[in-house]
């Protein structure tokens, strides 16, 4: 992987990271009430936690 192809990996990242973080301002500054999350949307989050190859287009 070169340099600039790295960056913008880590720029993507970041971005992603942002938007998380403007989400989780909202829902504490809105006092949004928390839910459980159903099953499905559990095994959801399970399978993004797997290892993502970064070599992959």
């Amino acid at each position: 992987m070169s340099d600039h192809e790295l960056l913008s990996e880590i720029r993507e990242i970041k971005e992603s990271l942002a938007r998380v973080e403007s989400m989780l301002r909202f829902i504490i500054e809105k006092n949004i009430e928390e839910v459980e999350p159903l099953p499905d949307e559990i095994e959801a989050v399970k399978s993004k936690d797997e290892l993502v190859d970064l070599n992959e287009n």
